[in-house]
């Protein structure tokens, strides 16, 4: 066989499945969900994972200024912790600079809060693995969100 007789059978069968991928698309018309169901019953199932996002408030989890946590702040990653023991969560401290004298500056600052929060979790019994922190994006330290920790808890789907 030549060159351009193996281009031409490339080129063909490329049009055959071409076609055939358009003429299963068609006759699926608008029965979408039903097709998705019929797939997904034939390679098996994946439950969806459920997300919970929590937003707390720094100044009821850390004294000002500092990555010590308050005993309400632990208490409530504590409690947390104990809830979320098969989940992943993603720990995102906002990076704002101090109002007032710090002994860190405010990437400093930001990292040993999500260390606290990550030795109280680790304390609940929440594996390192599992906690996720985000620094990436810093606050500018006067807007509502950037005063608030985030904690997204994802809890993996139920075992059948």
């Amino acid at each position: 066989m030549t060159p351009a007789q193996r281009t031409t059978v490339s080129f063909l069968d490329l049009a055959l499945i071409m076609t055939g991928v358009m003429a299963l698309i068609a006759s699926v018309g608008n029965r979408h969900p039903a097709v998705a169901e019929a797939l997904a019953d034939s390679f098996g199932t994946q439950q969806q994972a459920t997300t919970r996002r929590i937003d707390l408030p720094l100044a009821q989890l850390f004294e000002p200024h500092e990555a010590r946590l308050t005993p309400q702040g632990t208490a409530r990653l504590a409690a947390l912790g104990q809830k979320a023991d098969l989940a992943e969560i993603g720990i995102k401290v906002p990076v704002v600079a101090a109002g007032g004298a710090s002994r860190l500056d405010r990437w400093e600052l930001a990292a040993a809060r999500t260390a606290a929060i990550m030795r109280v979790l680790s304390d609940q019994g929440i594996a390192d693995n599992a906690m996720l922190p985000d620094l990436a994006r810093p606050g500018s330290g006067s807007d509502a969100p950037a005063r608030n920790v985030t904690l997204t808890v994802r809890m993996p789907p139920a075992l059948d």
